[in-house]
């Protein structure tokens, strides 16, 4: 069975607001509806079938016990045989139905994943959500792990819904049968003839005992949303120190990394203990509540028994078919717990696609650079006004014009804003306004000064943001040669964490090889060379400038040595409104 992602999916959760009702009947409007209508059918279809034969076990049993008690021998036996019949047809009904139930899952989630992810992705809703937000927790958890729970919950849950709803009045009208009429002498006040009364005392029974389930379990939903929030935040400090150990060794930051990891824990531990005291409470009335029920049909049933209204095969029946009245009637009692779970998942899931949404909205409305492109190779910016994320203004009124065949590098203080100007030049810093523009039909590459390295293979990972290129594989090992990395050239297609197996220095240099492998006809450098030595820097600048001499180079650069390889020097000071006050104060001061 073939569950990989499609990749021509039409994309449904678009850009929006969305409640659970909207996120749940996508699936039942997509291209896949006619699929998953059949299959919902069946597995209903099945339910409904399992219902059609507890109703015969019920007359089963009335049969059954009647043959005991008149000692028919030959009876027994052929409903003991007609039992193993029913029996064995049972569990062909029940398999293929856990298994049709099942299928449909894989295929809703898959789905809705696919969804989710395109959702996620688009409009670089990831990188805003994750940069600017701090609303969402661990959008990692809430495509994997709340996809799943929304999708499984679902389905169980109606399944169990259809099952009880088709169970009431299936059984109903068997024990409104059986019941006859009860008559209670009230005295002088003359008697009571109640009919049915066996369905009055199910019905009154499980009514109550919905309202107290209720009562009791509704802050587990609140209870449950909050721990899967604390279970991720305990999850994410453990996949942080793993991310950072080198770092944390060399610090020797081990007792600081501990009161993190611990705080985390407790707050899970003092969730944990909430939601056990809430479920605690309810079973305790859960429990007394099915251990009841246990006794009550009998009790209520024997004085028909006694009064010889029905046979022992008719009090049988009468208990069978009470408990599966009272069974549909507690389902949401039964159920509570996991409709408390489902419902934490769901907030947690809307919560997340709607602060995407608003991320996304607030990127937008911030957003005031207007991009263009001109037939002219170069690049010019033009009144260009960068703020940091809290609205402070970072750099001012910048107009510069990079022309084609030179390179230049950025020059600055450190954290006037270099790097997000490169940002803004590249269209992902919504925080600005001016105009930024770009030459037509050429291809720009943006290096930060941390490489990212893709899970997969070292092959994969160097030929990002491509994933195959049969023509660019070719030149590889050549690349891997140029930038000094001839030992991994037999690792090019073992998978690994490559972000951990390569040492800083080795991924600047893997950044170089994709520059050298995807010739592009502009690169922007955001200080790509900080952790090579002098002598690899300069090799790597002096390889582009022979291998790619179409290509122009603008770097962002704290050194001297990254100089002499740029013909022009952009002072980014003279735009910074810091630079501009501390220059001023310090002439204040001298005069």
């Amino acid at each position: 069975m073939d569950f990989a992602l499609e990749k021509n999916e039409k994309q449904l959760l678009v850009s929006r607001q969305y409640t659970t009702w909207e996120i749940i009947k996508l699936y039942w409007k997509s291209e896949h509806k006619v699929f998953a209508y059949l299959f919902v059918a069946a597995v209903l279809a099945l339910t409904i079938l399992l219902v059609g034969f507890d109703v015969a076990f019920n007359y089963w049993s009335n049969y059954f016990y009647n043959a005991l008690q008149e000692y028919n021998m030959h009876a027994a036996i052929r409903l003991l045989a007609a039992f193993f019949i029913l029996a064995a047809l049972y569990i062909i009904v029940a398999v293929y139905r856990y298994y049709l139930s099942q299928l449909l899952t894989l295929y809703w989630r898959r789905w809705l994943t696919e969804q989710l992810l395109g959702r996620w992705l688009e409009k670089k809703g990831y990188y805003y959500l994750e940069t600017f937000d701090v609303k969402t927790d661990n959008p990692d958890q809430r495509i994997q792990e709340d996809v799943n729970g929304l999708v499984s919950n679902s389905i169980s849950l109606t399944v169990g819904l259809v099952s009880a709803v088709t169970t009431f009045p299936a059984f109903i009208y068997i024990l409104w049968t059986l019941s006859g009429v009860l008559t209670l002498s009230l005295g002088p006040l003359g008697t009571i003839h109640i009919h049915g009364y066996l369905v009055w005392v199910g019905l009154l029974y499980n009514l109550v005992g919905t309202w107290i389930t209720f009562k009791i379990g509704r802050p587990l939903i609140k209870l449950n949303f909050e721990q899967q929030q604390r279970e991720a935040n305990f999850r994410f400090a453990a996949i942080d120190l793993r991310s950072h150990a080198e770092q944390v060794a060399l610090y020797g930051g081990e007792t600081h990394q501990r009161s993190i990891m611990n705080f985390h824990f407790v707050r899970v531990l003092d969730n944990w203990y909430a939601i056990v005291l809430r479920q605690k409470l309810l079973l305790w009335f859960t429990a007394g509540f099915n251990q009841a029920a246990v006794l009550l049909p009998f009790i209520v049933a024997l004085p028909n028994y006694f009064n010889k209204v029905f046979e022992l095969g008719g009090l049988m029946q009468s208990v069978r078919a009470f408990t599966s009245v009272q069974d549909s009637l507690s389902y949401l009692i039964n159920s509570y717990t996991s409709i408390a779970d489902w419902r934490a998942t769901c907030s947690r899931l809307t919560t997340f696609i709607n602060h995407l949404n608003d991320a996304e909205m607030n990127a937008e409305k911030s957003d005031r650079v207007i991009m263009k492109q001109q037939p002219e190779n170069a690049i010019a910016v033009k009144d260009l006004v960068i703020k940091s994320s809290h609205n402070n203004v970072l750099l001012d009124s910048i107009d510069e014009h990079f022309v084609h065949g030179n390179n230049y590098v950025i020059k600055g203080e450190s954290g006037i804003g270099k790097s997000t100007f490169i940002r803004t030049v590249a269209g992902i810093w919504p925080y600005a306004s001016g105009e930024v523009i770009l030459p037509e039909n050429k291809r720009v590459m943006y290096l930060p000064q941390k490489p990212y390295m893709p899970i997969g293979t070292l092959a994969e990972a160097i030929l990002f943001p491509d994933k195959k290129d049969p023509e660019l594989e070719k030149h590889l090992e050549t690349v891997l040669v140029d930038c000094h990395l001839a030992d991994f050239i037999p690792r090019l297609y073992d998978t690994a964490h490559w972000s951990e197996e390569l040492s800083p220095g080795e991924q600047q240099r893997i950044a170089f090889a994709r520059v050298l492998l995807h010739k592009p006809d502009w690169v922007f450098m955001d200080e790509s060379t900080s952790m090579l030595d002098l002598a690899n820097e300069k090799h790597l600048y002096t390889l582009l400038q022979e291998r790619l001499p179409q290509c122009s180079i603008i770097s962002v650069g704290h050194h001297s040595s990254v100089d002499t390889f740029h013909q022009h020097v952009i002072n980014m000071n003279k735009y910074s409104r810091k630079v501009q006050e501390v220059s001023a104060s310090s002439q204040r001061c001298m005069t």
